[in-house]
């Protein structure tokens, strides 16, 4: 049952998320739905939110699974493969966040978060519906959806996509006209960084070969550990980026860091960008 943990890389998840909890609920007391406030900056909170609680379930499945049965003992296995399902969700979700503000200016921002309204309530009004009650929520989507769409085909930014990616748009595909490597260059993150480990993410969501093989081979506390401490410290990279961005939003979460001390320096030194890694792809000479 003994094994060798990362136990600095463990405080330092320990130290960060109370961080993003602090900073996340400092936001939360400005609160005000009746404000006259850019629809995004709450949308940025509901994110946070749902980032936060990925990390935290994360960080819960490296410990060993307290399931048993007749067959299999408690704590007798760390459930890596999910904890890399929660890093890949976790990484798409900033990348959504920090996509949703990025272009440096109002207009874009408010046409991107359109966009992704738009798709999300396409989605909802084509879902199956066998109750009243799924039946009204299916018509409100519709609805939301359909006073959403002349907006966006009205803005100039619409114009910018192809023909073939306005249909797509308009069917509900937020995703037309860029790939995650996109979004990860724009959030700073390193291309190659990115582009050789969120397939890698990916692969155990899907049950590609290489993730179901990691999974027969890794039988040891030990080295399901160590893949699973792996996906932890992407995650500690992004709540150094998570830290930066939302304090750049939110006067109250900007406090909370200013004033976090040794945690500030932690999140600092996590909050890697692609110029802070270019030495470890360079091509060898």
């Amino acid at each position: 049952m003994l094994y060798q943990r990362m136990e600095e890389l463990e405080r330092e998840f320990d130290l960060l998320i109370g961080l993003m909890g602090d900073m996340i609920t400092a936001q939360a007391t400005l609160h005000d739905p009746t404000a006259d406030s850019p629809g995004w900056m709450y949308s940025q909170h509901d994110l946070a939110k749902k980032l936060f609680r990925h990390m935290c379930s994360a960080r819960t499945l490296l410990e060993p699974s307290p399931f048993q049965s007749q067959t299999v003992p408690a704590h007798g296995f760390i459930d890596h493969s999910s904890v890399a399902v929660l890093t890949r969700t976790s990484l798409e979700n900033y990348l959504v966040m920090s996509w949703l503000l990025s272009g440096g200016n109002k207009s874009l921002q408010e046409f991107r978060h359109n966009v992704w309204e738009y798709c999300g309530w396409k989605k909802r009004s084509k879902f199956a519906a066998t109750t009243d009650e799924a039946r009204t929520s299916r018509q409100a989507a519709e609805d939301d959806a359909s006073a959403l769409w002349p907006v966006i085909q009205e803005s100039p930014l619409f114009q910018n996509y192809t023909e073939s990616q306005q249909q797509r748009l308009r069917k509900g595909d937020w995703g037309t006209g860029w790939h995650w490597n996109d979004l990860a260059e724009e959030a700073g993150l390193h291309k190659t960084y990115f582009t050789s480990t969120y397939p890698f993410l990916s692969g155990h969501v899907h049950s590609d070969f290489i993730g179901a093989l990691q999974n027969g081979q890794a039988v040891t506390l030990d080295n399901q550990y160590m893949l699973g401490s792996g996906y932890l410290q992407v995650i500690v990279m992004l709540m150094g980026h998570f830290a930066h961005h939302y304090a750049n939003l939110f006067p109250p979460a900007n406090n909370v860091l200013l004033h976090a001390g040794e945690v500030r320096e932690i999140a600092e030194k996590w909050n890697l960008r692609a110029e802070d890694m270019d030495f470890l792809y360079r091509p060898r000479e």
